[in-house]
């Protein structure tokens, strides 16, 4: 079976993306970082494929460098990287701290970057995934660093598609409204639903099937699938 490396994948976007892939018989290599794996093993035991975690934190750069050769030191087959891991913090421009601006930019964007070009040199073949957000194309100072950290994720991922889409495509999955932020309920979602176009949140269940289709569909590459209801195209929305 292949395989497929997930950062962040054992909480939120990272849990759900990782158990839906072992329901279809993928083998998981899950990076997380303090949160406990047990759902995602749980879940792989239950489906009768193999998970094997590499805790650490990925604003630890060497550690970002070195988990691709970890995992293909130990399995033969990936196939797959979704880059999930990422902070949410909520500062302006403004309030931004040099600490928050510094991990913000490790983990959210040059973790990534360096799993990308380890993963083309070791694997070679197969498909990245990168997870962004909606609100890539908006202006919204509230989580600054982490918009940044975004956009700039989203330019690496169409240079990447570009200069190895014969070998590696490299796709792009921005949620909308599917998860209420961290120490937030379902009170947020529909509040802030009405927001939406379609006046509706999402569910983890639009995410899977938006990477069960970049993965059934090899002629995909360098695109940004948004799941979000249409939010992104609403360029005055405050979400």
């Amino acid at each position: 079976m292949p395989t497929a490396i997930i950062t962040g994948g054992a909480v939120r976007i990272g849990k759900a993306l990782a158990c839906h892939l072992a329901d279809h018989g993928w083998s998981l290599a899950l990076h997380h970082n303090s949160s406990p794996p047990d759902e995602v093993l749980a879940c792989a035991q239950q489906a009768g494929v193999t998970c094997k975690t590499y805790p650490g934190s990925l604003t630890d750069l060497v550690f970002a460098e070195n988990l691709v050769k970890r995992v293909t030191d130990d399995f033969s087959d990936v196939s797959l990287l979704i880059n999930s891991a990422a902070n949410f913090i909520q500062e302006n421009v403004e309030q931004t701290s040099t600490q928050t601006l510094s991990d913000t930019m490790a983990l959210n964007l040059m973790s990534p970057y360096l799993l990308m070009r380890e993963y083309k040199k070791r694997v070679g073949k197969g498909m990245i995934v990168n997870i962004l957000d909606e609100r890539i194309t908006k202006n919204i100072p509230t989580f600054a660093a982490y918009s940044v950290s975004k956009v700039a994720l989203e330019h690496v991922t169409k240079l990447a598609a570009v200069e190895w889409g014969e070998t590696v495509r490299v796709n792009a999955i921005a949620p909308g409204l599917i998860l209420p932020p961290a120490g937030k309920g379902q009170e947020y979602l529909d509040k802030n639903k009405k927001n939406v176009p379609t006046q509706t949140h999402g569910d983890v269940s639009d995410l899977t099937r938006a990477l069960d289709y970049l993965l059934a569909s090899p002629f995909v590459n360098g695109e940004i699938l948004f799941v979000d209801g249409g939010a992104s195209q609403d360029r005055l929305s405050q979400n």
